[in-house]
């Protein structure tokens, strides 16, 4: 699951640990990675991304005239 402080803690036979009557979207997600040949593909860990780089010119900044020292 690889999701730090992840939306669950584990599955049963395919169901999710907090209703037993809904498919675990994990397990799903594996499962159709199978099928498609691409489980490798889930070991990929994508690059940070250069926010600098993007149109707006990276993360945005909020000051507030009332709070400066």
């Amino acid at each position: 699951k690889r999701v730090l402080n992840g939306p669950c803690g584990g599955s049963t036979n395919g169901k999710c640990e907090i209703s037993r009557d809904t498919d675990c979207a994990w397990q799903l997600i594996i499962d159709r990675l199978k099928a498609l040949g691409k489980i490798d593909d889930y070991e990929i860990v994508a690059p940070v991304k250069d926010w600098s780089t993007d149109r707006a010119g990276g993360p945005r900044t909020v000051t507030r005239e009332d709070v400066k020292i």
